[in-house]
């Protein structure tokens, strides 16, 4: 796996490790509008899978995107992933939490869960920049055409941007558990 990717995963593994199934479960202050770590982990799959199919696609066409590479696209890339951060907005639908159907997962399961996914689209970025090159080849609805290093690029500040938030997530289980042992 490329190293930035296997980087978050292990950053991942570590954070979800502690979490039993109910933990997993639990949202940050009891706020059912706040993701849990399943529902966080649920939709960074969905993420990867999303990716991989756009670039499986592009490998059962035999080429790159011909989609052009707009000033937008240029400049919403320049705003936020060159600086590291993504806009604080509403995730798009088809990777919200719940089209999955999962059952309740302990952290290492969900950790599990999401490297397979990982590695997945990885193993697929690979497999378009050996056959189409270092240029851009799939589309990214807001971004536009991306190589294999944008991609990862995206998914590495996508997750580190939910990192903080799994992290948050895992410190309110962790206050909880003291709380209970100290009462």
């Amino acid at each position: 796996m490329h190293a930035a990717l296997e980087s978050v995963q292990n950053s991942y593994g570590a954070v979800l490790a502690g979490l039993s199934a109910s933990e997993a479960q639990m949202h940050p202050d009891s706020d059912r509008n706040q993701w849990c770590a399943q529902e966080l982990i649920e939709h960074l799959i969905l993420t990867f899978r999303g990716t991989a199919g756009v670039l499986e696609e592009r490998l059962r066409k035999g080429r790159p995107t011909d989609a052009p590479h707009t000033l937008e696209h240029e400049e919403r890339w320049r705003r936020t992933i060159m600086v590291g951060r993504l806009p604080l907005t509403k995730s798009p639908e088809p990777v919200r939490p719940g089209k999955l159907q999962m059952s309740l997962l302990s952290g290492p399961e969900l950790a599990s869960l999401f490297r397979d996914a990982l590695e997945k689209m990885d193993g697929l970025l690979d497999q378009c920049a050996e056959k189409f090159g270092p240029g851009p080849m799939a589309s990214h609805f807001a971004f536009g055409p991306l190589s294999a290093d944008q991609w990862r690029e995206f998914h590495t500040v996508h997750t580190r941007h939910h990192l903080a938030q799994l992290s948050r997530i895992a410190a309110s289980v962790n206050d909880g558990k003291s709380a209970n042992t100290i009462g």
